[in-house]
């Protein structure tokens, strides 16, 4: 388990009350698990996800609303190229594992 990196944020006492009772009415056996959930769907670029940060960042006035629409269209013309240029979700494993093995630093 040391391999593994802690992340620590606090809650008001009512908030995590209700999270965690939310938790428990979806499923969710740990708070660790939620969380490790909402991690992977946001490095992953999950289109549900982005479509709820978007809409969060918008609402709590994060980024303007073009800053928003840019990062979209960013993010589908990204996906677009992917196609083109058929590249699987594999091969981009693979580049990022030859990155590494060059540049371990990075």
């Amino acid at each position: 388990m040391s391999d593994l990196a802690k992340v620590t944020f606090f809650l008001a006492p009512r908030l995590h009350e209700d999270l965690r009772i939310r938790m428990h009415y979806d499923g969710f056996k740990t708070q660790s698990d939620f969380f490790r959930a909402c991690v992977v769907s946001y490095l992953e670029k999950d289109s549900k996800f982005m479509d709820f940060l978007d809409h969060y960042k918008q609402s709590e006035k994060l980024q303007s609303k073009a800053s928003i629409k840019k990062s979209e269209r960013l993010r589908k013309r990204g996906k677009e190229l992917m196609v083109d240029l058929r590249i699987t979700e594999e091969d981009l494993e693979n580049i990022f594992d030859l990155i590494e093995e060059e540049l371990p630093e990075l």
